[in-house]
C-alpha cells in the first residue's frame, strides 16, 4: 500500500491541481496570443544567472575543498555540478546517486571518498539553511507591507514561524534526555537505511563503508566543517547569498518575459516560495506536479491563469529542463575524456 501510493500520490496531487486550475478557467486561445507577445529574449538572460547560480555553488564547493587541502579546477567542478544535477534527475535516490558521482570523479585529484562525501552533505545542508533563513526576513518584508492578507497572516507566515519555533525549540532542548533518546533512534533507523538500502546498491564502491564507520568519519569532519565556517563565514555567506541572488533574479526574468514587473519584495517572497514547490519535481512521478503547483502559486498573486501558466513552464525550462540537459552533456564530456571517472555503478 505504501509503494502504490508513493507511485501513485504525485500523479493524483498533480490531477487535483489541474482541476482546480480548470475550474478556474484557461482560455487557450489567450494562452496562445501571450506566448506569441512574450519577449523570450529575457529568458536567454534567465539562464545567464542560472549559470552563474551554479557557478556560486562551485564556489562554495571549492572553499569546502580547500579546507581539506584539496584542489580541483573551477571549469570541472562546475562541469560536475552540472553532472550531478543530471544524474539526481535520472536517479532520484535522496540525492545520494549524485553524492557517489561526485566522490569518483574528484577521486583523480587524489580528494578521499570521505571528504567528498562530507563537503557534498555540507553543500547541501548550507543551501537549505540558507534559504530558510532567506525566506524568514523576506516573509517579515512581506507581513509589514501588508502583501499577505488582512492582518498578514496566513498559511506560509505560519509555517515560516512554526519552522523558526521549531529549530529554537530544537537548539533550547538539543541535550535534554528527550532528545538524546529520539536522536539515537534516528541514527539507527539512519545506519539500517545506509547498510540494508545504500552500500547494497552500490557493493563495489561503498562496501569498506558501514554505517559505523561512516558516522566515525562524520563526526571527525564536522569538527573540521565547523573550523571551516569560523575561519571563512563571510565568503561562504557570500557564494550563498550569490546563489539565491542569481537563482532569484533568473525567476525575475521569466516573470519579465510574460509583461510581469513586480516589485523586488514580491519577487523576493515568490523565489522562497517557489523554491519549496520546485523540489517537487526532483521526486519520481514529479514531472507535471511542479509546473501545475507553480501555476496554482503565482495566481495567487492575482495573475492570471494564462500568465501563471506560461511563467512557470519558462521558469521550470530555464531553472530545471534545460539545466539537466547541460548536466547530461557533462557528464556525456567527462566520461568520453575520464573514462576511470565514469560511474559504472549507477545504470
Amino acid at each position: 500500500m505504501k509503494k502504490f501510493l508513493k507511485r501513485t500520490g504525485p500523479f493524483l496531487l498533480t490531477l487535483l491541481l489541474a482541476g482546480i486550475l480548470l475550474r478556474r478557467g484557461i482560455q487557450w486561445s489567450e494562452l496562445q496570443a501571450l506566448l506569441q507577445k512574450a519577449q523570450w529574449g529575457w529568458l536567454l538572460l534567465g539562464l545567464l544567472w542560472q549559470a552563474c547560480a551554479y557557478g556560486a555553488v562551485t564556489w562554495l564547493n571549492t572553499l569546502l575543498l580547500w579546507h581539506y587541502d584539496a584542489r580541483v579546477p573551477f571549469g570541472e567542478q562546475y562541469l560536475i555540478q552540472l553532472a550531478m544535477a543530471f544524474i539526481e534527475a535520472a536517479i532520484p535516490t535522496a540525492s545520494i546517486s549524485g553524492a557517489v558521482l561526485r566522490v569518483r570523479m574528484l577521486k583523480p585529484h587524489k580528494v578521499p571518498a570521505d571528504v567528498a562525501t562530507v563537503t557534498t552533505m555540507a553543500e547541501m545542508s548550507l543551501i537549505t539553511v540558507s534559504v530558510i533563513m532567506l525566506a524568514l526576513p523576506v516573509a517579515g518584508i512581506a507581513l509589514w507591507d501588508g502583501m499577505l492578507g488582512a492582518l498578514g497572516f496566513n498559511a506560509w507566515i505560519i509555517i515560516l514561524f512554526g519552522i523558526l519555533t521549531l529549530v529554537i525549540a530544537t537548539i533550547m532542548r538539543w541535550h535534554s534526555p528527550r532528545s538524546v533518546q529520539i536522536r539515537g533512534k534516528l541514527l539507527r533507523e539512519i545506519s539500517r537505511f545506509w547498510d540494508d538500502r545504500v552500500r547494497t546498491r552500490w557493493p563495489q564502491a561503498l562496501a569498506p563503508w558501514t554505517s559505523q564507520r561512516l558516522f566515525e568519519r562524520l563526526r571527525y569532519f564536522s569538527m573540521g566543517f565547523l573550523s571551516l565556517l569560523h575561519d571563512r563565514p563571510l565568503t561562504i555567506i557570500l557564494s550563498l547569498l550569490a546563489r539565491s541572488g542569481f537563482e532569484a533574479l533568473g525567476l525575475m526574468m521569466c516573470f519579465f518575459a510574460l509583461g510581469q514587473f513586480l516589485p523586488i519584495q514580491t519577487i523576493l517572497l515568490i523565489y522562497t516560495l517557489t523554491i519549496a514547490v520546485n523540489t517537487l519535481g526532483a521526486i519520481p512521478g514529479g514531472i507535471g506536479l511542479a509546473e501545475i503547483s507553480l501555476t496554482t502559486l503565482y495566481v495567487q498573486f492575482g495573475i492570471s491563469t494564462e500568465i501563471a501558466l506560461a511563467i512557470a513552464l519558462a521558469y521550470r525550462l530555464t531553472d530545471y529542463w534545460l539545466p539537466r540537459v547541460f548536466g547530461g552533456i557533462a557528464w556525456l564530456w567527462l566520461e568520453g575524456h575520464f573514462p576511470r571517472r565514469t560511474l559504472e555503478t549507477i545504470s
